[in-house]
């Protein structure tokens, strides 16, 4: 989910690999959750090509808690 163009299954495939890779922090599994919670009832979120700013802040949300978790952990 790099730009505006993400889908449902993006997100789904997104999750797998979070899961797999990312650091176990609080802080940054409730931001997914709430990325992918709101992506999931945004029909603009769920419309290819269609942008949603309010996703867009909380994919940057997640990303920069996954990031600091990543830094504090040594990974």
């Amino acid at each position: 989910m790099t730009g505006p163009e993400h889908t449902t299954e993006d997100a789904h495939t997104t999750e797998e690999t979070h899961s797999a890779e990312e650091p176990k922090d609080p802080f940054a599994d409730e931001a997914w959750r709430a990325a992918i919670e709101h992506a999931a009832g945004c029909p603009a979120c769920r419309t290819p090509g269609a942008g949603c700013e309010t996703g867009e802040r909380l994919l940057r949300t997640y990303e920069e808690a996954a990031r600091k978790a990543r830094s504090e952990e040594g990974v």
